[in-house]
């Protein structure tokens, strides 16, 4: 006579099978959040914006980046005001190239500045910067030709450094059209939003950028 029933060993296997899926996923899970989403809220909230762009996702509409563009072949882009308007004090002065002798280096500067950046000369635009502002910035990702315009840059102050070189401080502002975002993904296009750019002379008629930083009021 039984005094009582073994249980059946296959749902005994099927209990063991749940409980090793069981916790194979919560492994899973806990993986997941320690490597993977942690680390992206330690960057989020203990991270400052970068100098140029917010970490923030914004989701802005771009444009489809073209990489071999030719801006001189979009029409609507060459009727814009693409010059460069140089402020100092209470006078606006446009800068014409024929002209860049009468301007200091900090302007010249921006000529090229902005000429290599409609170029999508990425390459010689990571060679703008100072080793200072690669310390804590990481060197531009490629980007296509950029169609820049209304281009205002207004110089705040002009300094000679101990060391003998020159600072300068701009708010700088200018807007894109049909922004592809792969150069300032935190505009939309044909909008501004202000720069602040510290620029150091480092040597005669060289200048390099030492930091960028979102416009703030004085």
């Amino acid at each position: 006579m039984r005094t009582g029933s073994a249980k059946d060993p296959a749902k005994k296997r099927r209990g063991i099978l749940i409980a090793v899926l069981v916790a194979a996923v919560l492994f899973v899970l806990a993986a997941l959040f320690w490597f993977v989403i942690r680390p992206a809220l330690i960057r989020r909230l203990d991270s400052p914006p970068t100098s140029m762009y917010s970490d923030t996702v914004i989701s802005y509409d771009f444009y489809p980046s073209d990489y071999e563009l030719d801006v001189t072949a979009v029409p609507e882009y060459m009727q814009e005001d693409r010059s460069v308007h140089y402020r100092n004090g209470a006078v606006t002065i446009l800068v014409k190239e024929e002209a860049l002798g009468g301007y200091n280096d900090a302007v010249r500067f921006f000529v090229s500045y902005f000429d290599t950046v409609i170029r999508g000369d990425w390459e010689t635009y990571n060679t703008y910067f100072t080793d200072r502002y690669y310390e804590t910035e990481e060197p531009h990702v490629p980007f296509a030709p950029q169609m820049i315009y209304n281009i205002e840059v207004e110089q705040l102050d002009e300094s000679v450094l101990d060391d003998g070189t020159t600072a300068w401080t701009f708010d700088v502002g200018y807007m894109i059209y049909r922004n592809d975002g792969t150069f300032r993904n935190d505009i939309p296009s044909n909008a501004v939003k202000k720069l602040r750019f510290s620029l150091i002379g480092t040597s005669p008629g060289e200048v390099k950028i030492d930091a960028i930083d979102y416009y703030r009021s004085r």
